[in-house]
């Protein structure tokens, strides 16, 4: 079964702050991928990147994973959440993983 695995951070891209609440943005998540994918288990994380000017930052994070869905399905929750939540970019990990529902 093809497992992915969409990272959100929650730092918006203009203001570089965040802007939305981590439950809100939750919500707005669970949407998506409840109308693109079917669902997904979302949980928080944090993030730590450095920008090209070598500023280091640390950025709440929402960590979607979907399990069954296909490359035009996760594109796009993953444009729409970009959207929503106004991101520059979203990473998506697709892996083959041995998994089933039971």
């Amino acid at each position: 079964m093809i497992k992915t695995t969409i990272c959100i951070g929650l730092l918006d891209k203009g203001t570089k702050r965040q802007e939305i609440t981590t439950l809100e943005a939750f919500k707005v998540a669970a949407n998506i991928f409840a109308e693109t994918t079917g669902g997904a288990t979302i949980t928080e994380g944090t993030g730590v990147y450095t920008h090209d000017d070598g500023t280091i930052v640390i950025e709440p994070t929402l960590v979607c994973v979907i399990y069954g869905a296909n490359t035009e399905q996760v594109e796009r929750a993953a444009s729409m959440a970009k959207v929503a939540l106004n991101q520059e970019a979203v990473t998506i990990e697709v892996t083959e993983s041995n998994s089933r529902f039971f």
